[in-house]
């Protein structure tokens, strides 16, 4: 498959899984109302949080292994491993959840079964994308956002318009696309000993997509615990879906990117060339996008998630301003994970998380959900200067390598 064409099917899946859940979204913030939403955005946040743990950075070793294999251990082995480790690790977190005094017990265990198996069948897309059939691996996306879907929606109307069966729905559409599927055997689930050459890669993974998420997350919850009421963190919640959408938008183009960077990794010359190229477009995307979305974002708060949420615009103005460093650090993180520079990324990513938590406890009681915005902001352009640097520093000590061994 060409590039092109990769990368329209894959921009076209996304498309629809990303109008599909905004739909969703909207759907559930107008029925709900702020105050019932917040507490649903608390409960997916911590479940998302845990989701962290369950995926334990195999998604994204399953797409480098499979587009070009830099481990013994033969790809195909992979695939069972990471089975074994979510079945695990969802176990835990339920039994916890069960026998601790957890608030909302009931809706975060099922929560964490939604997010287990949409765990596996992201398992199912970094296989199929590691192969480069992206055509296949568009068609699995768009169905299961199609099952969970119409999962959520039948349940809540024809069983009870309650938060509970949200989450049923959820799991019903992810069995129903898990059980049906020939893409990939999902037969073999290995729970053994942990093989210490997988878990050495994937540490530095799994650390990146928890100092990540808690990043992109910790804002909810801490708007949550030290912000003045439920309805900010609706208000925030709204905006940040927003946000949420057009970068959701962005990562298929990432995704086939990255592996155009990572066959290009043993290349020091052509790698950087293609990476200011694509940093390039970023920037010029983001100079497109925010000046559009400070104009229309009051207007799509209303349209989207009504009157209600109005003061989510006076937030939505910020975290758009977050685009300038958030877009180009989507290529970044691509073209630092093609070269295995994993580990610097992770300091950066923990960095990030620290720094954003730090912001958040000052500017929060100060300035509310406009707080945690200004917060990321500060946050992003911190990645960007990190990131960036991990990537010079590579280029120079590959390029100086070569100009030695010449």
């Amino acid at each position: 498959m060409t590039l092109a064409r990769s990368l329209s099917v894959q921009w076209l899946a996304t498309v629809y899984v990303a109008g599909v859940s905004m739909l969703m979204t909207f759907f559930l913030a107008r029925s709900f109302g702020p105050e019932t939403f917040g507490r649903y955005s608390y409960i997916i946040t911590l479940a998302a949080l845990f989701a962290i743990l369950q995926d334990g950075g195999f998604k994204t070793l399953l797409f480098r292994e499979f587009t070009s294999p830099s481990l013994s251990l033969k790809p195909e082995k992979l695939l069972p491993c990471a089975l074994g480790h979510l079945l695990m690790i969802t176990v835990m977190g339920i039994s916890i959840t069960l026998l601790f005094p957890v608030q909302d017990k009931g809706y975060l265990m099922l929560a964490i079964s939604a997010f287990g198996l949409g765990t596996a069948a992201n398992f199912i897309s970094s296989v199929l994308k590691g192969k480069g059939d992206f055509n296949r691996e568009a068609w699995w996306r768009a169905i299961i956002r199609s099952l969970t879907g119409v999962g959520i929606i039948s349940l809540l109307f024809f069983v009870s318009f309650q938060l509970e069966w949200i989450f049923i729905g959820w799991i019903t559409g992810f069995l129903i696309a898990l059980i049906f599927q020939r893409s990939v055997s999902l037969k073999k689930i290995l729970i053994v000993r942990p093989n210490s050459q997988i878990y050495r890669s994937i540490a530095a993974l799994l650390t990146i997509d928890i100092a990540t998420l808690i990043y992109f997350k910790i804002d909810i919850v801490m708007l949550r615990h030290i912000g003045e009421s439920l309805n900010e963190v609706g208000f925030y919640a709204a905006a940040s879906r927003i946000l949420e959408g057009v970068i959701f938008l962005l990562f298929p183009i990432a995704n086939v990117f990255f592996r155009e960077l990572r066959l290009h990794a043993n290349r020091p010359e052509k790698f950087i060339q293609l990476t200011i190229k694509l940093v390039f477009y970023a920037v010029a995307l983001s100079l497109f996008i925010v000046p559009l979305g400070i104009l229309l974002g009051d207007d799509i708060i209303k349209l989207c998630f009504g009157s209600d949420y109005q003061p989510g615009s006076q937030v939505i103005f910020w975290l758009l301003i977050s685009l300038f460093f958030m877009i180009p650090n989507i290529v970044l993180t691509q073209a630092s994970l093609a070269i295995n520079r994993e580990n610097h990324y992770a300091l950066g990513a923990i960095g990030a998380a620290l720094l954003n938590i730090a912001l958040n406890f000052y500017l929060i009681p100060i300035y509310g959900p406009k707080g945690a915005a200004i917060g990321t902001i500060f946050t992003e352009a911190f990645l960007l200067v990190f990131i960036g640097s991990g990537i010079v520093s590579w280029y120079l000590k590959r390029g100086k390598t070569e100009g030695e061994s010449q």
